[in-house]
C-alpha cells in the first residue's frame, strides 16, 4: 500500500516526527508551507506547496491522489485536504483519508459558524473514506465524533515531539528554584495571570519566574513586570531552548486556550513537573492520573499548585521521576508508530 502524507510546516516537532517515523516507514510526504515560527535547526529537502504557482500546487495534489492509496493530511480546512476530498467523491477508484487533528471539540457560541462549522465537518467526517487521526485521546477524539465520525475510522495519532532531546539522566534542581513559562506571549497564554499569581506567592520567596518566548504582548509585560524575580529571557530554539528546560525546577502552561501544548511534552522529557490549566489540551493524557504535575482551574489554583511543588520537595521528585518516565516508557515514537501501523492495517483491510 502506498501511503503520503502532508505536513503544514516544516517546524522543528514535524521534522523530527518525519525523520523518526515517515522516513523510517518508506512515507514519503511534502510541507503545505515553507515558513514556520517553531525554527529547527535541520532543512527538508521534500517538495514545499507555497514555492510553486497555484497551477503547480493543484497539480501536485492530483498527482500525490493519483499515486497513492491512502493520504494523510494535517488538518481539515487547507486546500490539499479540500481538493483531495473533492478528488475522493468524484473518482470511481475510493483513496482512505486521514485528516490529522491537535483541535479540541469546541462548539461556537454563534449560531451561524456553530451551523457552517456543523455543515462542513459532518459532511466530511460522515464519509466512510475519511479517517480522523487524534492528537489526543479525549477532547480531540470528540471532535470526530461529535460531527459524526464512526468510532472505528477515529484511531489516537498522538502530538509528538522527539522526546531524547530532553532527556536529563540525573535532574539537578536549581537554586533559586525555577519556575518557567515558554510559548508564545499573547492575551489568550495568560502570562499576565502566571506573572500576578507568582509576584503574589513568591515575592519574599528563593524563586524566580523565567519566561521564554515572544508576542505582542511581550513588551507591555516586560515594562510592567521585569524585575530580578520575573526575568523575559526572549526567543530560545533548539539546544539553547533545551538548555532552559534542563535548568528550571517546575514548567506551568497558564494558556485560557491551547489545542495541545507541546512544550508540555517538552517539559515532562526533561523532567520537570508540569502545572496547566484545563483548557491546555495535552492535559489529559499527559497529566491527569498520572502524578507528573496538577491541572488547574483557574489563576488562584495556579498559585496555589506552585507554591505546593515548592514546598514539598518529595512531592517535586516524585513527579519529576513520573514525568521522565511516562516520556521514556509510553508517550513516545514508539507508540506514535504503533497507532499509524493500526490505521494502515485498517485502511489494507477496508480497501
Amino acid at each position: 500500500m502506498k501511503v503520503f502524507c502532508f505536513f503544514v510546516e516544516p517546524a522543528s516537532y514535524t521534522l523530527d516526527l518525519a525523520s523518526n517515523i515517515y522516513d523510517l516507514n518508506r512515507i514519503n510526504y511534502c510541507f503545505i508551507k515553507s515558513n514556520t515560527l517553531v525554527v529547527s535547526e535541520y532543512k527538508s529537502k521534500k517538495y514545499f506547496l507555497d514555492k510553486k504557482s497555484w497551477v503547480s500546487r493543484i497539480s501536485y495534489v492530483i498527482k500525490c491522489y493519483r499515486k497513492n492509496d491512502f493520504v494523510i493530511i494535517n488538518g481539515y480546512n487547507n486546500y490539499p485536504f479540500v481538493l483531495t476530498f473533492i478528488f475522493n467523491l468524484v473518482s470511481f477508484n475510493k483513496r482512505y483519508i486521514a485528516t490529522e487533528s491537535d483541535t479540541q471539540l469546541i462548539v461556537p457560541n454563534n449560531p451561524l459558524k456553530r451551523f457552517v462549522k456543523w455543515l462542513y465537518l459532518s459532511i466530511i467526517f460522515r464519509n466512510k473514506y475519511v479517517l480522523g487521526f487524534s492528537g489526543g485521546s479525549n477532547s480531540h477524539k470528540d471532535l470526530f465524533r461529535y460531527y459524526g465520525m464512526e468510532e472505528e475510522r477515529i484511531f489516537l495519532m498522538p502530538m509528538m515531539v522527539d522526546n531524547s532531546r530532553f532527556y536529563c539522566i540525573n535532574k539537578v534542581f536549581p537554586t533559586p528554584f525555577v519556575f518557567l513559562y515558554v510559548g508564545r506571549i499573547e492575551k489568550h497564554k495568560n502570562v499576565e495571570g502566571l506573572i500576578k499569581q507568582f509576584n503574589f506567592n513568591f515575592s519574599d520567596k528563593d524563586a524566580v519566574l523565567k519566561i521564554v518566548g515572544d508576542g505582542e504582548e511581550r513588551e507591555y509585560l516586560a515594562n510592567k513586570y521585569a524585575s530580578e524575580k520575573v526575568i523575559f529571557i526572549g526567543k530560545k530554539f533548539n539546544q539553547p531552548l533545551v538548555d532552559e528546560f534542563l535548568s528550571a525546577s517546575c514548567f506551568v502552561c497558564p494558556s485560557k486556550f491551547e489545542p495541545w501544548g507541546l512544550v508540555v511534552n517538552e517539559a515532562l522529557s526533561s523532567g520537570l513537573p508540569v502545572i496547566a490549566t484545563k483548557e491546555v489540551g495535552a492535559s489529559f493524557d499527559l497529566i491527569k492520573e498520572k502524578e507528573t504535575g496538577f491541572i488547574a482551574e483557574n489563576n488562584t489554583e495556579i498559585g496555589e499548585k506552585m507554591l505546593q511543588l515548592f514546598e514539598d520537595d518529595s512531592l517535586l521528585k516524585k513527579y519529576s521521576l513520573n514525568a521522565t518516565l511516562l516520556m521514556k516508557e509510553y508517550w513516545n515514537y514508539g507508540l506514535y508508530e504503533s497507532c499509524l501501523n493500526d490505521a494502515m492495517k485498517k485502511v489494507e483491510q477496508w480497501r
